[in-house]
């Protein structure tokens, strides 16, 4: 991501348990690595890392929903970013009473360049900058916003969105625009839109190796290598006979006398029943789902994987032997979208750091 954005500031978003990877080990090897900030969508999470040992910037997405909010965010040392024009009012009021003649509060101002969900109108920008201005409670350190459909090459709208934030930016005087950070881009447009890409980006799924355009447009893709597997043990293997019925309700009828087994995770975990039917890897061979996936556990047909033994390991996402099941093929038998399959596993699920990789790339967590 560094070759690719050419010396701009990348914030790593590690929201939601940084997509299900484990924000406390992945913020951490980020800032080893270098990052320049850290950005989440909950206080809880800037207290999350915090509390880990997380001393870099962090950047509060989304805007705090209250005072409150906002006073648990700005305790914890992370930016906020302010979304509506009331907040200016609101969080000026805020810092008059907590932090009288105290230094202002930085806050990060998103834009709405299309996306129709968070950010302050284009058609209020101006105005709202000039209620930033006669406080003296709060400072502009940067502008943002969002794209709506990066993922799409040929999307005109990425365009226009572009062309809108640019008409933001246009509303500072020199000095601002000297201090104030400007970002735009997240992960497709840092790969792909040099435009996009103004003083700092926003890395999400690239971080954890998802390219969506990518998966748009196989000719475009960047080489990302992902970063999570799922794997566990198998836990129990058993015959049964031809015509016998597995799990619940029986759905799946053995079409022959057959070897399932039993492999210890199940929708409890966030290996979403929706991800059945469909394969895993034992041994390198692709064996289907027996069955509804239960909370705790699944049930896999074996019977023509050679020798397979109790302890094998069952590859649900990831690769074996030359065979990869990806997030892409999951989101496609659930109907969701990618970053919902990682972001559903949940903490029950454990999450190990594999090490041995070389300084430039983050830990590989399976």
């Amino acid at each position: 991501m560094r070759q690719a954005i050419g010396g701009r500031e990348a914030f790593g978003v590690v929201k939601a348990d940084a997509y299900g990877h484990g924000a406390v080990s992945v913020g951490l090897e980020l800032e080893r690595l270098g990052i320049d900030g850290l950005a989440v969508a909950r206080s809880g999470e800037v207290e999350e890392l915090r509390n880990a040992g997380v001393r870099g910037a962090l950047l509060l997405l989304g805007g705090p929903a209250s005072t409150e909010e906002l006073e648990r965010a700005v305790r914890w040392r992370a930016t906020p970013v302010l979304t509506r024009r009331e907040q200016v009012a609101d969080w000026s009021a805020w810092r008059r009473r907590e932090a009288a003649g105290g230094n202002a509060l930085g806050v990060v101002v998103e834009v709405d360049t299309g996306m129709s969900r968070h950010g302050v109108p284009l058609d209020d920008w101006r105005s709202v900058l000039d209620q930033l201005r006669a406080t003296r409670e709060l400072e502009v350190v940067g502008l943002m916003s969002h794209f709506a459909e990066s993922e799409l090459p040929e999307s005109c709208f990425s365009g226009l969105q572009e062309r809108r934030f640019a008409g933001a930016v246009a509303a500072f005087d020199a000095g601002e625009r000297r201090s104030v950070g400007l970002h735009l881009a997240n992960s497709s447009a840092a790969l792909r839109r040099p435009r996009a890409r103004w003083s700092a980006v926003r890395v999400g799924g690239a971080l954890y190796g998802l390219d969506l355009a990518a998966l748009a447009d196989p000719g475009t893709a960047t080489g990302l290598r992902p970063v999570m597997s799922v794997k566990a043990p198998v836990l129990d293997l058993r015959k049964v006979a031809a015509g016998a019925g597995v799990g619940y309700r029986r759905t799946w009828r053995a079409p022959r006398e057959a070897v399932i087994a039993l492999v210890p995770v199940g929708y409890g975990d966030g290996f979403s029943s929706g991800f059945g039917p469909g394969d895993v890897l034992v041994r390198g061979a692709r064996c289907p789902i027996a069955g509804q996936i239960s909370m705790d556990s699944l049930a896999v047909d074996v019977t023509a994987v050679p020798d397979v033994a109790v302890g094998d390991e069952c590859v649900l996402l990831g690769e074996q032997e030359g065979e990869r099941i990806g997030v892409a093929d999951l989101a496609a038998r659930a109907g969701v979208a990618a970053y919902e399959v990682w972001c559903g596993f949940r903490r029950r699920l454990p999450r190990l750091p594999v090490g041995g990789v070389g300084p430039a790339e983050p830990d590989r967590c399976r």
